[in-house]
């Protein structure tokens, strides 16, 4: 993925401390990649390497780990995987940088790894729309003939979400306002559009439906904050 938002990726990673649940996405693995596993796990061969892209500083990497023989964790920022290398490097996970939108980077690591099972989450609506379609592209070829997706993005009423937790003072949600100093603003984004992403890539939809983020961030009341989501499990048509 080309710039700006590559440089404002590592911007954010650069400025984040090294510790588990600074991001506001950082939750623990209990509530997410550990949580998700009923969603997944019914369709995720074994014996295929797990691809966890995006994975920030590694927290849901390291817990797949625990399930699965071989994790890769990949992220185009270098800054994230630095965090991850220094805060789960002995989880025996292979962490990496990687641009998911560069479909000759997926044609090689597909020549590599051959087909994987990947878990991703929140990726697709931070790139800039004129990538989707790439990215897209190289999950089908990393997957192959007998991997699968599991997708998880921001559903629409997400951004009303956010705007209302942010109106509640100049002060509130700090971990959000975090990712926008960093210029990481969540792209509109409407009802289908996972689905259209997928589908038109050549992926057949298996599995799908609403999801909640349990953020690391807390409302002005002290509660958290919490953002409506959608996930889809995934194959080659």
């Amino acid at each position: 993925m080309g710039q700006p938002v590559n440089a404002n990726w590592q911007g954010f990673w650069s400025d984040t401390a090294r510790e588990q649940g600074v991001a506001i996405w950082d939750s623990a693995p209990g509530v997410t990649s550990t949580a998700h596993l009923p969603l997944f796990e019914q369709h995720f061969a074994v014996d295929l390497p797990v691809l966890d892209i995006g994975c920030g500083n590694g927290t849901q990497s390291a817990a797949l780990a625990a399930h699965y023989p071989r994790v890769l964790g990949l992220d185009f920022a270098p800054a994230a995987i630095e965090h991850a290398t220094a805060l789960y490097g002995d989880s025996g996970v292979d962490f990496r940088t990687f641009d998911l939108a560069d479909t000759t980077a997926a044609t090689a690591l597909h020549a590599e790894l051959g087909d994987v099972n990947i878990y991703m989450r929140g990726v697709l609506h931070q790139m800039p729309d004129d990538r989707r379609a790439d990215a897209a592209a190289s999950l089908a070829t990393l997957i192959g003939a007998s991997g699968h997706l599991f997708a998880v993005e921001l559903a629409p009423a997400a951004g009303e979400t956010i705007k209302s937790a942010m109106s509640e003072s100049p002060t509130a949600v700090p971990k959000m306002r975090q990712v926008f100093k960093h210029n990481l603003t969540p792209a509109a984004w409407v009802d289908g559009k996972l689905e259209e992403l997928l589908t038109g890539a050549g992926l057949t939809i298996l599995d799908t439906g609403p999801i909640t983020l349990e953020g690391t961030d807390t409302r002005v009341d002290g509660t958290r904050l919490d953002l409506p989501m959608t996930y889809a499990v995934a194959r080659r048509a």
